[in-house]
């Protein structure tokens, strides 16, 4: 048995919220929509009175090569972000599954989540805003992710 020693991790300041649907056309089969949609709202001042990063976050998922169901964060246990042209977040933490046609539920999830703001700071442009996301159980097995413009919906970021 091997020791490892976990890498220190620390959010940054920092505000997102939004929601938003993704369609990724390889994901969509006969049995599956291709789509997943996030919405949230999270944040972190540790200037203010935030000790942890704080908010929700709600993935719902429908896409095939994975696990369909509703994921909801547990807990935000690392928010960074940074950019100012298309400011980009990233948020690590604790999830379960919520909603699922599953008899066996996986235990001990974690997820991935980043999004990318490319409307809200370039109102000119129209690029879409993008969001990746997986989602690991306890053993390291993956159980979902996907990642791909937003088809509706918006998300906004703001790095302090």
């Amino acid at each position: 048995m091997s020791t490892s020693i976990p890498a220190l991790h620390v959010s940054d300041p920092s505000k997102v919220e939004g929601k938003g649907e993704i369609f990724i056309a390889s994901r969509q089969d006969a049995a599956s929509s291709g789509v997943f949609t996030v919405k949230l709202a999270a944040h972190f001042d540790p200037a203010g009175a935030d000790v942890y990063p704080v908010g929700a976050i709600a993935i719902t998922v429908d896409l095939n090569d994975g696990l369909k169901g509703s994921f909801g964060a547990a807990s935000i246990e690392l928010i960074n972000s940074y950019g100012k042209a298309n400011p980009t977040v990233y948020l690590t933490g604790r999830c379960s599954l919520q909603r699922s046609k599953l008899e066996r539920v996986p235990q001990g999830l974690r997820y991935w989540l980043m999004i990318a703001d490319n409307s809200s700071q370039n109102s000119d442009r129209q690029a879409p805003d993008v969001v990746g996301f997986a989602i690991h159980d306890r053993a390291g097995a993956r159980v979902a992710y996907g990642a791909g413009p937003v088809r509706t919906g918006q998300f906004t970021v703001t790095p302090k």
